[in-house]
């Protein structure tokens, strides 16, 4: 009788564990409508000039991906010139990846260490997925790049539980339409961006810089204005 009870103790414990198990955080605060409640479109890319020319990106741009990073060139020629040497264009996109990024960086800790960043010098910056992802030490670097997905998705539902809360805007950002049931939340780096629909999300593409001054005119402002004359002199 005693077996019998120590095995059904036993039976409750594991089968309670279980169902704990299955309510995972993620599964409770997804909306029930949705899989995951925000789209990581369109690709960031921070230069409004060719990589390789120089020359002002337009309409005809060429977007390509080379390991995993994505570009833009003004033409095929400097596509080619890309792809025959992805790792100087890496090397020179790169600091403008992290630079766009690091402003709504949304976590205070390391990713793999759970360690203050800063408390052991300065963070260590990485772009996995083309996502800014900080460390606080060049020790958790190897782990970190193992689980590149798994570290740029951590970030990103951090970026978007932080800003969802706190997003400026009522209307959407293209079309000025009042942000419904249907809205789409977009993650354009590790910034939030809302849009009524799907369909914005293609003319947010193709001029995103436009629409993010837009959004976060303060980030565009020049840091170091000139002061105004006190007084009524000359």
């Amino acid at each position: 009788m005693i077996h019998k009870l120590l095995a059904l103790t036993i039976a409750l414990a594991l089968g309670n564990a279980l169902c704990a198990q299955d309510q995972t955080p993620a599964k409770q605060n997804v909306p029930a409508e949705q899989t995951v409640p925000f789209v990581q479109k369109p690709e960031m890319y921070p230069l409004d000039t060719c990589i390789v020319s120089g020359e002002k990106l337009d309409d005809k741009a060429v977007i390509f991906v080379v390991d995993g990073m994505t570009f833009k060139t003004c033409c095929e020629k400097c596509k080619a010139k890309v792809t025959k040497d992805p790792a100087t264009y890496q090397s020179k996109l790169s600091p403008s990846l992290i630079a766009a990024q690091a402003g709504h960086y949304p976590l205070g800790v390391c990713v793999i260490s759970g360690g203050k960043l800063g408390s052991m010098g300065q963070p260590v910056q990485l772009l996995l997925d083309n996502t800014l992802v900080q460390l606080c030490c060049s020790h958790c670097q190897d782990k970190a790049t193992a689980k590149a997905s798994e570290m740029a998705a951590t970030v990103r539902t951090a970026a978007y539980e932080a800003q969802s809360k706190t997003y400026p805007l009522s209307t959407c950002l293209v079309g000025g339409e009042a942000l419904g049931k249907g809205a789409v939340s977009v993650l354009y780096g590790t910034t939030l961006v809302r849009f009524c629909c799907k369909d914005c999300i293609g003319k947010f593409e193709a001029k995103p810089a436009d629409y993010m001054a837009k959004l976060h005119p303060a980030a565009s402002e020049p840091k170091n204005k000139p002061e105004k004359a006190k007084g009524g002199g000359k």
